[in-house]
């Protein structure tokens, strides 16, 4: 057999199947079946994407997701700030009078040097004048 007889016989088949087909049945056959049939309906693309993968895949990316939120979990949990302690403990309990000792005792007192020393008879009229003009605002 040569290729020529084969496309001839297979030629002579199809023409021989076209006769014994119906189309009107068959377009029917096929439009029952569409009605019967539900509407397909399509999932969103994530779960489209996850269920396409394969089952190993999947379970992979569970424990993934599960590890890291525990992982999370954990370093919010463990690393909380410490309240912070008071430097002075004492000093909620002491009355208003030592209170204001002990501020007084924490002031320090640095020395001016002479030629830095200004006075209002220092300033000359202009910057008088510049200086009531800031303090009115």
């Amino acid at each position: 057999m040569n290729e020529r007889e084969l496309e001839r016989i297979a030629r002579h088949m199809g023409e021989r199947a076209a006769r014994s087909v119906n189309p009107e049945r068959v377009a029917a056959g096929v439009l029952a079946r569409l009605r019967a049939a539900p509407p397909e309906t399509r999932r969103p693309l994530p779960l489209r994407l996850f269920y396409a993968a394969p089952t190993a895949l999947r379970v992979a990316a569970a424990v993934a997701l599960i590890a890291t939120g525990g992982l999370l979990a954990r370093g919010a949990l463990r690393d909380r700030p410490e309240a912070p302690a008071l430097v002075a403990p004492f000093l909620p309990e002491l009355s208003l009078d030592e209170l204001s000792e002990v501020l007084d005792s924490m002031v320090l007192e640095a020395p001016v040097p002479e030629d830095l020393t200004v006075g209002l008879t220092d300033l000359t009229e202009a910057q008088l004048r510049e200086l009531l003009k800031l303090m009115e605002g």
